[in-house]
């Protein structure tokens, strides 16, 4: 793993409770996810067959923070996504 890929996820495991839209999207950004299509309020992240949707937050009592558990959905996504690419990493070696 790449040093500023775990550095990404480290830092949303630690801001779990006040972490930013953008802080979120660059670490899925880093692990190759893709954005798709977006609606609304709505954005869609792509990895192979990994897909999230973020509601994008909004309104005086979710500011500018995603949801603690957005958050948690995030960080496993991205862990799914990392089994993938570790998984591909040893059957190329």
């Amino acid at each position: 793993m790449a040093k500023n890929k775990k550095l990404l996820l480290e830092a949303l495991r630690q801001k779990k409770n006040s972490c930013s839209l953008s802080e979120a999207e660059a670490a899925l950004a880093a692990w190759d996810f893709q954005a798709g299509r977006q609606k609304g309020n709505t954005r869609v992240w792509n990895y192979k067959h990994v897909t999230l949707t973020l509601h994008v937050p909004h309104g005086k009592s979710g500011g500018r923070n995603l949801d603690p558990g957005a958050v948690a959905i995030v960080i496993r996504k991205i862990e799914e996504a990392d089994a993938i690419q570790q998984s591909e990493a040893n059957n190329v070696r």
